[in-house]
Parts: C-alpha cells; sequence; structure tokens
C-alpha cells in the first residue's frame, strides 16, 4: 500500500523526491543547501503559499468518482463516443495501476495500446517537426529538486515542458508559478500517477480534471498537453483525453533516458550517457509519424538529485552535436499551448493567481469556480452526455441546458468542507 510519499514506478512503489532537500525547503533553503537570499521565489514552497489541502482529494491516489465535482466533470463527457475497450489489469495486488500486458497472441491491435505494442494514433505527439529540434521534457514534478534543474536552465537560457502531477502541485505551488515566470511549458501528468488504461472512465477524467484544477488554482492556466504516466494510453483513454480538450505526447523511440532507474539504483549514470551517445549518433533515424525526419523528444523526470545531474550533462552532449533543446510548445510552433491562457513567460498566468484557497463556492461546491466546468463560454460550448445516451450533439441547446443544471443542482447538496490545514 502506497503512502502519501509514495508513487508507483513500472510496478515499484519508490520515495519520490529528496527528503533531505523537502526539509530544507520548508525552512527555506534552496536544494542544494544555500539560502534563499531573502526573495520570496526562493523560499520553500510549503512555506507562504500553502494550498488548501481540503479542497482537493488526497494526494497520490485515484480521486474518488462519487463526489460532486466528479459527477459534474463526467456529465460533460459524450460516452456514446468513447470505444467500449476493457479496463486493463495491474501487473499485481501490490501494483494494481501499473498495467499488464495479456500475451501477444490475444492483443486486440485495434485498440492501439501504446504500452503492449508500441502502438501510436496519428493525434499523438511523438516527435518535433524540425530534425536539428529537441523537445526536452520532464515529468513527475514539482518536487523540492526542481529548482536545481531549472536553475541550469536558467544558465543555459532553455525551456522546457514539464508535465506536472496534481499531488505535487499541492506541495510545490510556487515552483509552479517559478515554471511559468521563466517561461517554461506546463503539461499535464495526472492526478496520482496511475496508468490510465487501468482506470474506469469516470477515474480517468477525476484524475484529469482534478489535476487542472490545481494548476488552473496556482497559475490561471488549463493544460492543453497530456502524458499519459508510462506512455500507457489507448483508443479509449484518447477519446476521453480528447473530449476533455487535450493533445497526447508520448516520446521518441529509443529517447527515453530511463533516468528513473537511478531512484532505485537500478542502473549507472554512464549506461543512460551511452545509450543518449548512441540516440544522437542515430539522429537519422528519428522519424515522425508520417515518415518525414524529425528530431527527438525525450523522458526525463525532475524527482532527485542525480536525475538533475545526468539531465545537465545530456543536454551538454545534445548541443555539442548541434541539437536545439527548446519547450513542446516551441518545437511544435504552437502560439497558444494551454486550452485558458495562450502565453508562455508571466504574460501567461493571467486569469486566476489565487493559491487554490478559493472561500467561494459554485453551484455549491466549496472552492470551485464556473472556469472549472465546460461552460460555453470556456470551451467553446462543447455539450457533454451520460454513459449510454444518444449523442447530444442531436438534443437542442435548451434541453441540454436544462439536464445539465438539473445534475449542477442536485450534486450541489453535498458541498465539499472548506478547512484550512496546517502541515
Amino acid at each position: 500500500m502506497k503512502t502519501d510519499r509514495q508513487v508507483e514506478y513500472h510496478g515499484i512503489v519508490y520515495n519520490y523526491g529528496d527528503k533531505a532537500a523537502e526539509d530544507k525547503a520548508e525552512e527555506g533553503e534552496d536544494a542544494t543547501g544555500g539560502h534563499g537570499g531573502g526573495h520570496e521565489h526562493e523560499h520553500g514552497s510549503r512555506g507562504k503559499n500553502r494550498m488548501n489541502m481540503a479542497l482537493y482529494p488526497p494526494r497520490n491516489y485515484v480521486p474518488d468518482v462519487n463526489s460532486p465535482q466528479v459527477k459534474a466533470w463526467v456529465a460533460e463527457i459524450d460516452w456514446s463516443k468513447v470505444p467500449n475497450i476493457p479496463v486493463a489489469t495491474g501487473i499485481d495486488a501490490e501494483s494494481p495501476h501499473y498495467p499488464k500486458c495479456p500475451p501477444v497472441e490475444e492483443l486486440d491491435r485495434t485498440t492501439c495500446w501504446w504500452s503492449c505494442y508500441g502502438c501510436t494514433a496519428p493525434t499523438d505527439i511523438i516527435t518535433c517537426p524540425s530534425a536539428n529540434q529537441w523537445g526536452l521534457t520532464y515529468d513527475d514534478g514539482p518536487n523540492a529538486v526542481t529548482r536545481d534543474l531549472t536553475r541550469i536552465l536558467q544558465e543555459k537560457k532553455l525551456t522546457a515542458t514539464f508535465f506536472v502531477v496534481g499531488s505535487r502541485v499541492l506541495e510545490f505551488p510556487d515552483i509552479l508559478r517559478e515554471h511559468v515566470a521563466q517561461g517554461h511549458h506546463i503539461g499535464m501528468h495526472t492526478w496520482s500517477h496511475s496508468g490510465l488504461t487501468t482506470l474506469t472512465n469516470h477515474e480517468i477524467v477525476a484524475e484529469i480534471r482534478w489535476t487542472e484544477k490545481a494548476i488552473r488554482d496556482v497559475t490561471g492556466l488549463t493544460m492543453k498537453y497530456v502524458r499519459p504516466p508510462f506512455g500507457d494510453i489507448d483508443n479509449r483513454v484518447r477519446e476521453i483525453l480528447h473530449q476533455m480538450g487535450y493533445t497526447i505526447v508520448i516520446w521518441t523511440k529509443g529517447w527515453d533516458t530511463n533516468d528513473w532507474k537511478l531512484l532505485m539504483h537500478e542502473i549507472p549514470q554512464r549506461e543512460i550517457i551511452q545509450n543518449f551517445k548512441v540516440a544522437l549518433d542515430s539522429r537519422a533515424i528519428v522519424r515522425s509519424s508520417n515518415d518525414k525526419l524529425a528530431g527527438p523528444i525525450t523522458l526525463e523526470h525532475d524527482v532527485s538529485n542525480d536525475t538533475v545531474l545526468v539531465s545537465k550533462t545530456l543536454i551538454e552532449m545534445a548541443t555539442a552535436k548541434g541539437l536545439q533543446p527548446m519547450n513542446l510548445a516551441t518545437c511544435l510552433g504552437d502560439m497558444t499551448p494551454y486550452q485558458r491562457g495562450s502565453k508562455l513567460g508571466p504574460g501567461g498566468a493571467v486569469e486566476k493567481i489565487n493559491g487554490g484557497d478559493s472561500t467561494g463556492s459554485y453551484r455549491g461546491m466549496t472552492g470551485m469556480e464556473e472556469q472549472d466546468f465546460n461552460t460555453p463560454s470556456q470551451r467553446g460550448g462543447k455539450k457533454g452526455g451520460t454513459k449510454g445516451s444518444s449523442s447530444p450533439s442531436s438534443t437542442s441547446d435548451a434541453v441540454a441546458a436544462f439536464r445539465r443544471s438539473a445534475v449542477y443542482a442536485a450534486m450541489g447538496l453535498a458541498s465539499v468542507a472548506s478547512i484550512m490545514l496546517t502541515l
């Protein structure tokens, strides 16, 4: 059983981040032992700018699908369009959310399941368009060591895409704000880091929407790009993510650094460096989904001092070979890299910055706001439905609005308690 300080990777449960670094961060020191020099943005994220944990699900666990918020989000999906693909089983009882692949002869290849046979859909992002571009991405933060990484990136005048976990956002909101201010690009990496094919339809919605809300509460931005944990995705998950407005990002074959294994002492740093050298020397084989010469997108993690240090080495190796590291929005030429909030840099976080401590309520749900739901003014008037219903596109706007109002009114009877917790 995981604790609230553990995350599951590839079937192995480990303690996330660096405990000593987190303790220093809480005391107002940076992860390398120095003090913040009196600047507010360098103080530990658990100090002045704590999140109100009572407004969100428990960290590192799949959120409850019976909450009024999740029921409202579920009602926004047109379930008639979601393929009827079975929920995947986990590898064992201890790791129920790391998918277990069936025997090769039993695989249903119409599901386009990336985890079990590497299938990608034409809409999945796996490369950058230009051969000299490198999509620099980091998963699973923010953590106490993330500041060490962003300091390196600042020194090299680079920006990256950070696929953040909702549970970590609650702990380090200041670091997320710093990402935006420094011009980095933020992407979605779910709430509990569970394999999405192992979750029910409603659990997938809960994972995404709660993470989306936590990020929006901190930055004012609504994510547009999502990387499924472990790259675990099939056509059922794709359709749900697409309906929520998300573009799916995997990574380029052969460019997974496997740096997470450093946490488990399963791989030496020299092996990661050697494998990266092989990838660099084989750049000519990097191809887009339509078989054009392309640039790689890597998979790295900002979870420990070791992963940060090896990333610095990889950046220096790549730039020496003429590969240009950059965030995904830049490599893709996307001038609107968020569903809400269209800019990178300080100008991007303009809609809402409340530290997650909202004292209001929307439709009887404490801490919620209108922009947390699929209102016509927010997401273009996309209408949802319920599983087994006819397509909402054939329903009049008036009837659809009435149904949504009825759902919200009913669920407004059960609001979330607003209690400020002291950590």
